[in-house]
């Protein structure tokens, strides 16, 4: 039985090791047609696309592709159903380019691009810590961990895996499974979308936020951290109100709606 054994596992690595022989010839034929058409064609516009998994109606392709993390989306602390419990879940967004993966989606030939949303924690079991430490090829520590910033991963390539699913709707969709580095001596073209991201605590989120897509602007609303800015702003509002009416350059107003600003 032992001889049958090794002969059966010799077989099965030799599967093993023409399968990903296939993935990495198929990539390096993808990466040379890309130099091919980015030297006969500089025009190639540099446009940040609606960042889903289903880009105008065509499905990010299956399979292992390079990769380039181009958008960090802090969506905030929202409802999340998990096993039929609901919960409230702090979440961000990670979201990659395909520079090999090009559609034409309206607006000349663009990469494809994926996202995946991970509960915003670095513990231990955590899927985003699994998801960094395998896209970064090795272990943090739980010191590492606690105080690693997301944000540095912006603008990092990967190689990503992509994986097809059928919803009960029977609509195909994309799923990102797993990201790691990219094989020895593979280079990622240069990104083509903008870097894109979604910080609370930055000056100018309301002008990012505006910038999303209408479904992540509906997702990114209805967490606990944009109420807060809501409240902030409008407790802001009321003090500026009362510091106009204390200097008599404006007189109070009963109605609100008469106020001239």
């Amino acid at each position: 039985m032992g001889y049958y054994k090794r002969i059966s596992e010799e077989e099965q690595m030799s599967a093993n090791e023409w399968f990903w022989q296939n993935e990495e010839s198929k990539l390096a034929n993808k990466l040379e047609i890309y130099i091919n058409n980015k030297t006969n064609n500089n025009t190639m516009s540099i446009i940040a696309q609606n960042n889903n998994n289903n880009s105008g109606g065509q499905t990010v392709p299956a399979g292992t592709h390079v990769a380039r993390c181009y958008q960090i989306i802090h969506i905030g602390t929202i409802v999340d159903t998990y096993q039929g419990e609901e919960k409230l879940v702090n979440k961000v967004r990670l979201v990659f380019e395909l520079p090999l993966e090009t559609a034409d989606f309206g607006k000349g030939e663009q990469p494809f691009s994926i996202g995946r949303d991970f509960t915003l924690s670095m513990h231990e079991k955590s899927g985003l810590r699994a998801f960094v430490q395998s896209w970064l090829g090795k272990a943090m520590s739980d010191a590492e961990a606690n105080k690693f910033d997301i944000g540095t991963l912006l603008g990092k390539e990967a190689m990503v895996s992509v994986m097809h699913r059928t919803a009960n709707t029977g609509r195909t969709y994309a799923d990102l499974k797993g990201a790691s580095p990219l094989a020895k001596g593979m280079l990622c073209p240069p990104q083509v979308n903008a870097s894109f991201l979604l910080d609370y605590d930055s000056e100018d989120f309301d002008l990012r936020f505006k910038m999303l897509p209408e479904w992540l602007q509906n997702k990114v609303s209805s967490s606990a951290e944009f109420s807060k800015r809501l409240e902030r702003s409008a407790d802001q509002m009321n003090k500026a109100k009362a510091m106009l009416e204390k200097s008599g350059l404006v007189q109070p107003q009963d109605n609100e709606d008469d106020l001239p600003f």
